[in-house]
């Protein structure tokens, strides 16, 4: 986590910034709000067992929002996807129900800062699940003592969730039954081991972990899903996981009537979606403003469609995808092959058309 500087978001939970690629994990006005707005309300109409595909997994919010809105009478299976193994392992810990006076207790907190509003949150019982799902799949290793017992890191960790994990790597959660379970976890945490934790503790919920570059792992994947998040940085940050073959994988993974759903608003994007094959539309806030975009191949599913000057933008060089044939080039190997097939391109410029339509 030494090479992620975490903060607190505009909604008061936590995001991290990337040294490596100089950007922010989350939306700065919110980390929380920002997975429910744009990758779990869009989803109003899911009537289904499902399964989940989330690309660049980080801390977790995207699944843990979806479990949380929509997890309490459904089977759900989740395979997420990160290249970075120490974001997955965190994602439980990482507060998401608090105060905000916890990350001022003391004055060298420079990354934390006020928030206006707290209007979403994750109940603890999706936390614990997922405690669960990653003691299974990374056993002793999941629980990472060099961060977690780190002072520098406290005001953003979830205390009673770090003892869990204690507890879980200890093994003492392999008990007889799950009355005895639940008994010694109720000395850690009792007052959230309540009937509703037992309730939602079942098998029906289930996470599956891939540690590898996304275009190796979508390529093994031989199954269909409901809901695909693509959360990965900017387009000219990670062009390999905004390739028109990338997307092209992620078409062939989704189901009839399943969604794909990401923050970017970007021309590319939008038009990268549609030469592979789906629909395409925006995610609109309460404003009536666009803050993302939806694909499906059901074109039912799309509530809020481009308008006419949209669609014409798609039709600009803007709209120019990237190509990544072999799914192995560079992130500047993409962008540089785009950018000679931009400079050849026939197609009109973005800035004459924009011209052309009276906007600057």
């Amino acid at each position: 986590m030494d090479s992620f500087l975490p903060y607190i978001t505009g909604d008061g939970s936590v995001g991290l910034y990337s040294e490596e690629f100089n950007d922010i994990y989350h939306s700065g006005y919110g980390a929380l709000t920002e997975a429910y707005e744009k990758f779990v309300l869009p989803n109003i109409n899911i009537n289904k067992n499902i399964n989940v595909l989330d690309i660049c997994y980080g801390l977790g919010y995207n699944s843990k929002a979806f479990l949380n809105y929509y997890g309490k009478n459904k089977e759900i299976t989740f395979d997420c996807l990160d290249i970075d193994k120490n974001l997955i392992l965190l994602s439980p810990f990482i507060k998401t129900n608090h105060t905000l006076t916890d990350y001022f207790k003391k004055p060298n907190n420079k990354h934390a800062r006020l928030s206006k509003y707290k209007k979403y949150k994750i109940d603890d019982w999706v936390n614990i699940i997922l405690l669960e799902n990653l003691c299974k799949e990374f056993k002793n290793e999941f629980y990472i003592e060099s961060i977690l017992n780190n002072k520098k890191f406290v005001s953003y960790l979830n205390n009673k969730i770090v003892k869990i994990g204690k507890f879980y790597q200890k093994n003492r959660i392999n008990t007889p039954n799950e009355a005895n379970k639940c008994l010694n976890l109720h000395n850690i945490y009792y007052q959230y081991l309540s009937k509703r934790y037992i309730r939602n503790k079942k098998d029906n919920i289930k996470f599956h972990f891939y540690v590898d570059d996304a275009r190796n792992t979508v390529k093994q994947l031989d199954k269909e899903y409901d809901v695909i998040f693509l959360d990965a940085f900017t387009t000219n940050k990670c062009p390999q996981l905004w390739s028109l073959d990338f997307i092209g994988e992620l078409y062939r993974l989704t189901s009839k009537d399943g969604v794909l759903l990401t923050y970017s608003n970007s021309v590319i994007v939008r038009n990268t979606f549609l030469e592979a094959g789906y629909f395409v539309g925006k995610i609109l806030n309460k404003k009536n403003k666009s803050i993302g975009t939806i694909a499906s191949k059901d074109y039912k599913k799309i509530k809020n469609h481009l308008n006419e000057y949209e669609q014409g933008l798609l039709k600009t060089r803007a709209g120019i995808p990237y190509r990544d044939r072999n799914l192995s080039n560079t992130a500047e190997e993409i962008i540089n092959y785009r950018n000679n097939e931009v400079n050849n391109s026939n197609l009109i410029s973005t800035s004459k058309y924009l011209k052309d339509r009276g906007k600057k």
